[in-house]
């Protein structure tokens, strides 16, 4: 939204490719019209949220605004194949920002593929989205600010949080004092969400995971404990506590495949969220007029990407980028909230050889282990040969772990990500069928 403002503001034509059905994202993600919808978030994001809704609202009868619309493959030559309501059709335009963000990232556990077993962001998109609950007894477990957030949100929507489980106290972002003063009004947020989760009496646990998932038709139960440097968990540090709804977060993952599809160069960059595409100051990639902004170009959060859209819509409209004061500003407070995000390698002993990897394909760790005994050590290698992230996903939930498990097993990290192809997002046949080709 902020690139497509700043854009239009130099002259430029814009077209917005948008998968939701309305402006937003997910951190200002809205519900369809008419569903009631409860003040669950702080003052502080709705006020931000209500300020760049009504920027967007002023030019998005200036643009070609597609919302439901997915794009599904991007190439060198400027090309970007869209699709929506059964039809697709390629753009030629004269720049390119790619705005993707991230998809939360997987430690596979026993259990975990339970019904009310999901992530903490797709707990919270359901609540904002659609004004409902997604379990009546949550536990919320994970690291970063997100589970503290997730579960306030939770009990002021009405939920039972029966456990909040973060495996780093967020204390850790003391480390680096300067980002906490630079973030002074989102660390105030946080603090108001940490009242309502202190004021509601909810047991809070830290470094405690989930290692198991109990269940028959859908989760019953969660099992937490300590685990060791082997990854077991130690004897004694156990608790099962009953609930229908477990939501996870162990960080994120950032969406690059498009990038990498059109050919940019990509380098990896674990706290940054993996994969990502290199860049110049103002986004642009080795493509030409390809650019890339967000969360999609490195986890840094919300407010990072917002003022840095500023920043590369004006240099994708051909104008004199801003000063990247405010980026910078934010980044300082990225640095703090980093601290808290740290992953030990014991969690992926969590993941036994019966456990679901790739939910799409159903492929187990123990078919992984397997690929990677036969020699089989890069990510293509490895789909070839299980079948792992062929599925709808294209590998969005799986890959992560895929790599990681590798990495345990051989002592080496798979080199270089799967190529990405088309399809990035699910398109039916019909859509590819009925495909509109604008003239050379």
């Amino acid at each position: 939204m902020a690139a497509a403002i700043a854009a239009v503001a130099h002259g430029c034509a814009v077209t917005l490719i948008d998968e939701a059905p309305s402006p937003g994202g997910q951190i200002y993600r809205q519900a369809a019209p008419g569903l009631p919808m409860g003040a669950w978030a702080a003052p502080g994001e709705t006020a931000r949220k209500r300020t760049l809704l009504d920027r967007f609202a002023s030019i998005q009868g200036r643009i070609d605004y597609r919302p439901e619309t997915v794009a599904f493959a991007a190439f060198g030559n400027g090309e970007i194949h869209i699709a929506r309501d059964g039809k697709s059709e390629v753009l030629r335009p004269d720049a390119t920002i790619l705005a993707t963000g991230v998809r939360e990232q997987a430690i596979p556990f026993p259990g975990w593929t339970l019904p009310g077993v999901m992530f903490a962001g797709g707990a919270q998109a359901i609540l904002k989205g659609h004004g409902v609950l997604p379990g009546k007894r949550a536990v919320i477990a994970g690291c970063g600010p997100l589970p503290l957030v997730v579960a306030a949100q939770l009990l002021r929507a009405g939920a039972s949080v029966q456990g909040l489980a973060l495996l780093h106290p967020l204390t850790r972002m003391l480390t680096y004092p300067p980002g906490l003063w630079q973030g002074r009004a989102i660390v105030n947020e946080g603090l108001q969400y940490a009242w309502t989760v202190l004021r509601a009496g909810v047991r809070r646990f830290t470094g405690l995971v989930p290692v198991r998932a109990l269940g028959v038709e859908g989760i019953e139960a969660v099992v937490l404990a300590r685990l060791g440097a082997d990854g077991v968990a130690i004897p004694g540090s156990e608790e099962e506590i009953a609930c229908d709804l477990l939501a996870v977060n162990y960080g994120f993952a950032a969406n690059s495949e498009l990038a990498a599809m059109a050919g940019a160069r990509m380098q990896r960059d674990d706290a940054g969220g993996g994969w990502i595409a290199e860049r110049d100051t103002h986004g642009h990639t080795s493509v030409p007029g390809q650019f890339v902004a967000g969360d999609g170009a490195g986890l840094r959060g919300a407010l990072v990407a917002e003022a840095e859209g500023k920043l590369v819509g004006a240099a994708a409209a051909g104008a004199v980028a801003p000063a990247a004061t405010e980026v910078r500003r934010h980044l300082a407070f990225q640095r703090s909230v980093r601290a808290s995000l740290h992953l030990p390698s014991q969690l992926w002993n969590l993941t036994t050889d019966e456990t679901i990897v790739c939910r799409c394909e159903s492929v187990t760790c123990g078919e992984l282990r397997a690929a990677y005994a036969g020699g089989h050590r890069s990510l293509n290698a490895i789909k070839r040969n299980t079948r792992a992230a062929m599925g709808w996903c294209g590998g969005r939930t799986c890959l992560g772990a895929v790599g990681a498990l590798c990495e345990r097993d051989t002592g080496v990290m798979p080199p270089g990500m799967m190529t990405p192809r088309p399809m990035a997002r699910p398109v039916s046949l019909a859509a590819l069928a009925a495909q509109t080709v604008p003239p050379e």
